[in-house]
């Protein structure tokens, strides 16, 4: 295991958003510090107050289904966000392992991407869609956060209303400090939910990318021998061939040993994204139907208002995941065909002895799960989609009658 990152060290990774982010919010260690302790328990107090708040106000409005869905919709939201964090947290000391391990997988192909344009722009072009998706994503949850936590003072200002859950039992007393402290929970909770899905979504898309990159160096393996005049003996021209199917041999074995170095390090991946995935698996199925709910038969503006913007992100960060893992799968499909498309036909026996090696493999679907039980791709998606909307259909029957 690798030593913690420092804040300096940290400049240098491809993660430095991420890392940086979830450090500032108190989850990922860079060094030991007081002021680090505290911010995590601070944040893991937040959530826990938080869900043990919803959890009085459903018992306080059970029976009342409109009231109850949309407390539940918190209750589950802050829930997942709690469980996450308690994951994170369990051994932190592994996610310094994880950067430390992208970096070093990302450098074993930076010098082909310095000498082919081609391969630096895709290395350059995930990079810039990691930043871009991480920051943007980010803001959005945030701005939702802001929605939550202001629409009870702009619509109800003179009913003392709170942003997330009322207080049946105390009828909303120290209204100004509960006011603070559910704003605060929940942009803090919400923002290392969010954090921490970025980070697995932006660590598969440059595994993804390292991919591509291996499947072009695949590709780009020629028998560039040239034309051989005239003048050129017969012994001359075979040393030349001979020099010719070394450096083709060499290159694949650097290419084979690039790829197995992908399988170890999405291996590790897959072990600690594994719980945290299908923590937001299980909930988000059930969050995104108490939304949708909420926005069609509530009749408090203010709630269609909150649950229909929101009703995006339960589904998003789902579909991050799954749009995420899939480029890794189908990335590591065309790995095989890559290895195909390479001068194989002309080259020498020992060459298509080990390219046999990286096709077989690369033929094996390589797919990310949700507590090592549920594949994450495309078909994923669809079907937690679908089961939502089948929660909801049963709400709704139930609200009718």
């Amino acid at each position: 295991m690798k030593d913690n990152l420092s804040w300096a060290a940290s400049g240098n990774s491809v993660l430095k958003l991420n890392i940086r982010h979830l450090s500032l919010l108190g989850v990922w260690e860079l060094g030991e510090s007081r002021l680090l302790k505290f911010q995590s328990t601070f944040a893991f107090g937040l959530g826990l107050w938080g869900t043990v708040e919803c959890v009085l106000a459903v018992y306080c409005i059970w029976g009342d289904l409109e009231q109850t869905t949309l407390v539940l919709l918190i209750t589950f939201t802050c829930g997942s966000g709690v469980a996450k964090m308690a994951v994170f947290l369990y051994d932190r000391r592994q996610y310094n392992s994880l950067a430390h391990q992208l970096d070093k997988l990302l450098s074993l192909q930076s010098d082909s991407c310095s000498e082919d344009p081609n391969l630096a722009a895709i290395s350059e072009w995930s990079r810039r869609k990691a930043a871009r998706l991480t920051l943007g994503l980010l803001l959005f949850m945030l701005s939702q956060s802001f929605l939550w936590n202001f629409v009870p003072l702009l619509v109800y200002p003179e009913e003392r209303r709170l942003p997330y859950v009322q207080h049946q039992w105390n009828n909303n007393s120290l209204y100004e400090l509960s006011y603070a402290v559910q704003g605060l929970s929940a942009i803090w909770v919400s923002q290392i939910s969010f954090g921490v899905d970025c980070l697995f979504a932006v660590v598969m898309i440059l595994v993804a990318a390292q991919l591509e990159i291996l499947g072009q160096r695949l590709v780009n393996l020629k028998n560039d021998v040239g034309i051989v005049g005239e003048d050129k003996s017969v012994s001359e021209k075979k040393e030349r061939d001979s020099k010719t199917g070394e450096t083709m041999y060499d290159d694949l074995c650097l290419c084979i040993e690039t790829h197995q170095e992908i399988l170890r390090f999405v291996a590790y991946l897959q072990d600690i994204m594994s719980p945290i995935a299908m923590t937001q698996f299980a909930l988000s199925v059930v969050i995104a139907c108490m939304a949708l709910f909420q926005a069609t038969f509530s009749e408090e503006f203010s709630a269609v208002l909150k649950c229909a913007s929101f009703l995006p992100i339960p589904g998003g960060q789902v579909y991050l995941y799954c749009w995420a893992a899939n480029n890794v799968t189908a990335q590591a499909e065309a790995v095989s065909v890559a290895a195909y498309n390479s001068s194989w036909v002309d080259a020498s026996e020992r060459f298509k002895r080990a390219l046999r090696i990286i096709v077989s493999r690369s033929q094996k679907p390589l797919v990310l799960t949700a507590g090592h039980l549920y594949p994450i791709n495309r078909e994923a998606f669809l079907t937690l989609v679908n089961a939502s909307y089948s929660y909801y259909a049963l709400l709704s029957q139930m609200n009718s009658r």
